[in-house]
């Protein structure tokens, strides 16, 4: 693919890795050579002589980056100390500098300690600092304080890592102004590099901002353009593209996927072509992996499973650069876990398997709780008659290994769920039984001190759930209702969650498929829907169910409408669906 080329053609297709073809083969070329074809120039080998026996410095450490009342006291004093009103006519500082050096080595110290914070006002705090730097410029103080492309790369730094949302915006503008300045040689050493423009892109890239991901590739391309027209000092790196392929992988876009393997390709390209800097590592790999396990394009799984091979066969020949590593086959395994395809379950549990043989033949490549979660989903999901019994399989297993040794795959709260909705979509017999059973053992060990597994309404819903539907005799059907009404009553005298419109929906549910209409039943219904506006849940499962109930005389007592009535929540008493939160939000509410 011609690297100037502005066309972005690129099918999912397992066939279509050429450019990871040539890596492979070129970093096996590269290994066979052997180091001793590589030649140094004069210089090169002038400067490794003069090397010989110096001892590397070590970095200094910067205080500030973990402490942030000094890092604010720093700052404070800084600014406080060459504020316009602290300066005379020519610019000399008139009040004690409080042990700062005012020069353009401390501020850029105290803007990487932003950068790095994690605090709130971390952009704005840099930000202010180059704006003083600037001020400072504008009039000639004797300190010589004068911003340069890392003043302005460290503040871009700082913008991007705060990851709001106008951070793309505000980093366009400092890369404009530098631009300006070194193009019209007021500030020559403001001259955006490889960095500056990393630093861009990667602002736009965490932002989350809409078109986050185009945006950064924009970047990207103008950096490639200037590279390509001679302007070495933006050769492009792995890393600038790492960062846009995550934006594609994260973006949700239809075609994403695609994008980030165009992407990735490209990188390859100018690579092979001599730009060393653009040489994929793991994290690169581990990007386009993620990237196509996030995507549901038709073959994506395929391609992540075939560009974890390529990465394999890459580090047999090259040690260095491409190790795959757990998230590696953490971000494969998701892939086909997404995928939708009736194998995808079982090639996710070989791989799982994979991982664990090569971790005990001593890779650094150890499963984690990741790892099984992502497989126990997929059987979750799974169409298959067995699915639930590879789940509890894979738990039972998971469950032995970190009372063995492997304390890395401990299961959570998430992995008993995981099971529990398996076994709530299985039409096996005792389903309900197995998904008490689980969550008994979860209550116990939480009990015992395990306070990483304490309970809550998505796991109490799933329960409740797996009585929706029984397949065995009657005592099964009663015992159903039972472990429902359990759970129910166990809401009311816990610490574990509040009862939502889920948990009120899927009970009515258990009442009408392990009950025969009756009275008790009718007045079970009564007292539920009660519950349900007095909590302000009644939600759409709810009114659903009393629906599918009936009868229609029972209906209309409850609802207050006739049952042949098209009505929705908005006809009913705001009140009754006050705290009803549906959807994603109810899921990221409740974990």
């Amino acid at each position: 693919m011609d690297d100037s080329s502005s066309s972005k053609k690129c099918v999912i297709d397992t066939g279509a890795l050429d450019p990871l073809t040539e890596l492979s083969s070129a970093s096996q070329s590269e290994n066979e050579k052997g180091a001793s074809v590589v030649k140094p120039d004069a210089d090169q080998s002038s400067r490794n002589k003069r090397s010989v026996g110096r001892k590397k410095k070590p970095l200094r450490y910067n205080p500030a980056m973990g402490d942030t009342q000094f890092l604010r006291k720093r700052t404070d004093d800084l600014l406080r100390t060459t504020s316009m009103d602290n300066l005379d006519d020519d610019g000399n500082i008139m009040v004690p500098s409080l042990g700062l050096k005012v020069k353009t080595k401390t501020f850029h110290f105290l803007i990487d300690a932003w950068a790095f914070s994690g605090e709130v006002d971390a952009a704005d705090q840099a930000l202010t600092l180059l704006d003083r730097m600037e001020e400072l410029e504008d009039i000639n103080c004797p300190s010589n304080v004068r911003p340069n492309v890392r003043s302005y790369t460290k503040a871009i730094n700082a913008v991007a890592r705060s990851m709001r949302p106008d951070a793309g915006d505000i980093a366009d503008s400092i890369l404009d102004k530098m631009e300006n300045l070194s193009a019209s040689g007021a500030n020559p050493l403001a001259k955006p590099n490889s960095f500056t423009y990393t630093a861009v892109i990667e602002a736009h890239a965490h932002s989350g901002a809409n078109g986050a991901a185009e945006k950064s590739e924009e970047v990207l391309e103008t950096m490639i353009r200037k590279f390509q027209n001679g302007d070495e000092d933006v050769t492009p790196t792995s890393r600038s593209f790492n960062a846009v392929i995550n934006a594609y992988g994260k973006s949700g876009y239809h075609g994403a996927a695609s994008q980030a393997k165009y992407l990735f390709d490209r990188m390859i390209n100018l690579y092979l072509s001599g730009v060393k800097g653009c040489k994929p590592n793991t994290f690169d790999y581990n990007s386009l992996i993620i990237a196509l396990a996030n995507s549901a394009e038709e073959g994506s799984a395929e391609l992540a499973a075939e560009v974890l091979r390529r990465m394999e066969k890459t580090f047999q020949t090259d040690k260095t650069d491409c190790r795959p590593t757990t998230v590696t086959y953490n971000a494969v395994i998701n892939a086909f876990a997404k995928s939708g395809k009736e194998d995808g379950a079982l090639r996710a549990e070989v791989l799982l398997l994979k991982m664990e043989k090569l971790y005990e033949a001593g890779k650094d490549v150890q499963p984690n709780t990741r790892s099984f979660n992502s497989v126990m989903n997929a059987w979750a999901k799974s169409p298959q008659d067995d699915a639930a019994d590879h789940a509890q399989e894979l738990f039972d297993f998971m469950n032995g290994l970190y009372k063995k040794t492997n304390k890395s795959v401990r299961p959570d709260v998430h992995s008993f769920c995981t099971v529990i909705n398996a076994w709530g979509r299985s039409q096996k017999a005792g389903k309900a039984e197995h998904a008490n059973d689980l969550f008994e053992s979860m209550v116990k060990q939480y009990k015992n001190g395990n306070k990483n597994l304490k309970p809550n309404i998505v796991i109490i819903n799933a329960v409740i759930n797996a009585c929706v539907y029984t397949y065995g005799d009657w005592d099964e059907h009663q015992r159903a209702m039972e472990i429902a009404h359990s759970q129910l009553k166990l809401l009311e005298s816990s610490e574990y969650g509040i009862a939502d419109h889920l948990t009120y929906g899927s009970f009515l549910k258990v009442c009408a498929n392990q009950m025969p209409d009756s009275d008790t039943r009718r007045q079970i219904a009564e007292v539920i829907v009660k519950k349900c506006i007095r909590d302000g849940q009644f939600g759409n499962l709810v009114l659903q169910q009393l629906r599918t109930m009936g009868p229609p005389e029972t209906y209309q007592a409850l609802v207050g409408h006739d049952m042949e009535e098209e009505i929705t929540l908005k006809d009913l008493p705001s009140s009754w669906h006050s705290n009803v939160v549906e959807g994603k939000w109810a899921r990221r509410r409740n974990h």
